[in-house]
This record gives structure tokens, C-alpha cells and sequence, in this order.
């Protein structure tokens, strides 16, 4: 989704990837919960704002688990900043 066009609906049933072999990637939990309170947000409810999508920062998974590929993660996060921007213009 390029055109900034992320809504609850698509961060709900967004299935994220395995980091590549020997990345442990970002904590899935953690992930999860942020990317839910940014769905929240994007039906109106909630007070995150852009800068608080921008400035998350998730910690890696337990040692010798793999979570959430960061790539992918970060790209989407910058989807849901630009957003969550054009709903508070």
C-alpha cells in the first residue's frame, strides 16, 4: 500500500515475515501490540501520533527465536506514520 492508504482493517489482517536465517528480527508481541494501538488510532480511536509511530523502537526476540522481519516492519510503520499524518491534517 503506497498511496498511504493503510487502514485498521489492512493492519488487522497483516501477516508479517520471518527475519532472513541468523536475523532474530523484532520481538513479535511487542510488534503486535504496537501495530493494534496503530489500527486503534486509524478508526479514530487512541491518541498516537505520527512522531510516536516514527519513534517506536522494539526489542529483539527471546534468544534463539525469530520474530518479525525489521525491514518489512519498519516499512509498514512508515505507511502508518504517513497515515496517521494525513488524519491530523
Amino acid at each position: 500500500m503506497s498511496d498511504g492508504a493503510v487502514t485498521a482493517e489492512y493492519l488487522r489482517n497483516f501477516v508479517f515475515e520471518k527475519p532472513p536465517w541468523g536475523k532474530r528480527g523484532y520481538n513479535e508481541k511487542a510488534v503486535g501490540d504496537f501495530v493494534a494501538l496503530c489500527a486503534r488510532r486509524l478508526d479514530g480511536r487512541g491518541h498516537l501520533s505520527a512522531e510516536d509511530v516514527r519513534n517506536v523502537r522494539f526489542n529483539k526476540p527471546p534468544f534463539g527465536k525469530r520474530g518479525f522481519d525489521e525491514a518489512q516492519v519498519d516499512a509498514l510503520l512508515g505507511e502508518i506514520a504517513t497515515a496517521i499524518a494525513k488524519l491530523d491534517a
